[in-house]
């Protein structure tokens, strides 16, 4: 899936807009894909009044926003009739999914808020939650308690990852190997690639209850209920016997204490498998890791080459790292057999 950077506008747009208004116009952008103003016109042209009425949009603001987002490329408008462009067609439609509407603009609005008081997280080294007084809250447990925020997370991150899960799938040979666990598996993408390139294998994903509930029914979906499937359990805790592949994929630097209890999980030969965007040698790439730390530091900032250190830390050998895919590190290591 393509991003809609700034550069994918046209070029008598892009010479309109400084920072300052790039920043501005991001916004509103987030606000028409939170409104679903995008899905609304690719269903049914309308008139000002009537996409007003249907997106609850204050007259007040109503005509400059839509003549906004004509201004940018997004809609086309003829006799007070807005339609969707090609450009918005490509980006907000065929290219994401009702889940990526609804969870990743939340997150960009949270990003925002978060944002306005930058300059206080970097003098302070206090996170948001801090300086404002609220109480922070992983992802996961809110997952736990909100089915619905569970949905949209797992299927975002579903229809983001497919590209990644197909070029892991191509980039591992696993002809030998018969079983994956997926740790923090997540929505299964990667694991239902694995399966349908390796027909021998099966798989299975370990995560929270409510994530592996929706797992399942991208399993059925993709018609591997067979061979792939979701189960229930804390990932640092002691792992499900019979996997000779072990995986973490998208989960953020993995930590020593996750990377033994794989070790201690895999039988001897075992293969460990580590994907995600990982900094490079020297921490200046990619640029979109390393802002994503001034919203949310969670991801944390280990480059590949720390985290090939972790891994052999751990006892594991002929370990690999190789940048094959975008900004991915894809990283693998081998339990040794006894002498």
């Amino acid at each position: 899936m393509k991003k809609l950077t700034l550069d994918k506008f046209p070029k008598k747009v892009l010479g309109s807009i400084d920072i300052q208004k790039a920043f501005v116009v991001s916004r509103l952008i987030v606000a028409a894909e939170r409104l679903q103003v995008f899905r609304v016109l690719e269903r049914n042209p309308m008139k000002t009044e009537a996409l007003g009425r249907a997106l609850h949009i204050h007259k007040f603001y109503l005509a400059a926003f839509l003549n906004s987002l004509v201004s940018l490329g997004l809609l086309r408008k003829v006799n007070d009739i807005y339609r969707n462009t090609a450009l918005a067609r490509k980006y907000f439609i065929d290219e994401r999914s009702i889940y990526w509407t609804r969870q990743y603009s939340k997150e960009c609005v949270r990003a925002y808020e978060t944002l306005t008081i930058l300059e206080d997280k970097l003098r302070s080294g206090r996170s948001y939650e801090s300086i404002k007084g609220e109480k922070k809250t992983s992802n996961t447990e809110a997952m736990k308690r909100d089915r619905r925020l569970a949905e949209d997370f797992t299927q975002m991150l579903f229809h983001l990852h497919g590209d990644d899960a197909e070029a892991l799938a191509n980039y591992l040979d696993l002809s030998k190997r018969r079983a994956v666990l997926d740790l923090g598996g997540g929505s299964g993408v990667m694991s239902i690639a694995l399966a349908k390139k390796n027909p021998q294998l099966r798989a299975c994903i370990l995560d929270i209850a409510p994530v592996c509930e929706i797992a399942a029914g991208n399993i059925r979906r993709a018609r591997l209920s067979g061979r792939v499937h979701a189960m229930a359990g804390d990932i640092s805790r002691t792992l499900p016997a019979g996997y000779d592949v072990i995986m973490f994929c998208d989960v953020g630097p993995v930590s020593q204490k996750l990377l033994r209890n794989a070790y201690k999980g895999l039988p001897e030969n075992g293969l460990l498998v580590l994907a995600d965007r990982y900094l490079s040698k020297d921490g200046t790439k990619p640029l979109d890791r390393l802002v994503e730390h001034f919203v949310n530091s969670s991801f944390g900032l280990e480059s590949w080459v720390e985290m090939v250190e972790r891994v052999q830390s751990c006892g594991f050998e002929d370990v690999e790292a190789r940048n094959a895919y975008r900004d991915s590190w894809f990283i693998t290591g081998i339990k040794p057999g006894t002498a």
